[in-house]
């Protein structure tokens, strides 16, 4: 599921990785800079914008490699509200390869992560940032910060059995799987009180971003339910 408009453009960046195409939307670059504003100092914006794009990249290209070695060329996109891997799947599609390629998304962030932490200890136990001046230091632990930030609780989050997040689509998998006639209601069932429950959250604790963020899911869910029960 994707919010709004996202044809390509003529400021797309296009690149490829590992033979996967990637394109890249201008309202992703924006979108980012919205939500790591810092006025003070537009450095600490610039290193927001590169967390968010090496951390999202990088789950994606986990769905993207799994469904490359399952035979099914992919592509991956990111926009203003992620990003996106996309296959075909000729052929072989199973519900257990479906939710391995659901599931290296996430894992591919928490590799990150790992790596992410491993460096930094690594780091600071041979003084590699010691002649830093006060400002460059800072700059060094915002990174780590932002991507141990991202990569597990923005990892954890993706994980909620909501759609159309990757939990939602492992959910789906399953219910589809337990219960054949009408599992995707089920999961909608599932990810409509999911949803609404984590958007309660996280306004309650003054994350409106997030609070917005599964209101809608919560929302679209909500009408694809109708949808599923009055056909007509």
């Amino acid at each position: 599921m994707m919010l709004g408009n996202v044809n390509p453009t003529e400021f797309d960046l296009r690149f490829s990785l590992f033979g996967i195409p990637v394109r890249v939307h201008p309202l992703f670059w924006a979108v980012s800079a919205f939500m790591g504003w810092y006025p003070d100092d537009p450095k600490m914006t610039l290193i927001w914008i590169a967390c968010v794009f090496v951390s999202i990249l990088i789950h994606e290209l986990g769905h993207a490699v799994m469904a490359k070695h399952f035979g099914w060329p992919p592509e991956i996109m990111l926009y203003h509200f992620g990003g996106l891997a996309t296959f075909q799947p000729y052929s072989g599609m199973t519900t257990q390869r479906s939710i391995i390629v659901s599931a290296a998304g996430p894992l591919a962030g928490f590799g990150l992560l790992g790596a992410v932490m491993f460096f930094k200890y690594i780091s600071i136990r041979f003084g590699f940032w010691n002649n830093l001046d006060q400002q460059g230091a800072i700059y060094v632990s915002t990174t780590f910060h932002y991507l141990y930030f991202i990569n597990l609780y923005w990892g954890l989050i993706n994980l909620a059995p909501v759609l159309p997040l990757d939990g939602g689509h492992i959910c789906e998998d399953i219910c589809k799987a337990v219960k054949r006639y009408r599992g995707d209601v089920l999961a909608l069932q599932i990810s409509m009180v999911a949803a609404g429950a984590l958007a309660f959250y996280f306004f309650k604790e003054q994350y409106r971003f997030a609070g917005i963020m599964f209101a809608l899911f919560a929302f679209f869910n909500f009408q694809a339910y109708q949808q599923r029960n009055n056909p007509w």
